[in-house]
């Protein structure tokens, strides 16, 4: 445990039940954001017509295009299925040549 952490543990040793919800609900928000953040910067890394592969949960190598970037997926059409509309997370997608 570094210097910082321990400071930290600390401090909360002596706040009430009340006052570590607070400070629970606010390390929440904080993770929150930087998930967000996190989802935005690899989300702006893909395009429309962007060609993508990405592993599928059973562990099979999918390929396809992007179709359209949502705010927390991409959504992604699978090469040779017209109907095979894909939900991807984008730091789940590589980009291909």
């Amino acid at each position: 445990m570094n210097e910082i952490t321990q400071q930290i543990e600390e401090l909360l040793n002596k706040l009430t039940r009340e006052e570590l919800i607070e400070v629970n609900r606010a390390v929440l928000r904080r993770v929150k954001v930087m998930d967000d953040f996190k989802r935005f910067k690899a989300n702006a890394a893909f395009f429309p017509g962007d060609k993508v592969t990405w592993y599928d949960k059973e562990g099979a190598l999918r390929m396809g295009r992007v179709i359209r970037v949502n705010s927390k997926s991409i959504s992604v059409e699978e090469d040779g299925d017209p109907d095979g509309i894909w939900r991807v997370g984008a730091t789940l997608l590589k980009k291909i040549d």
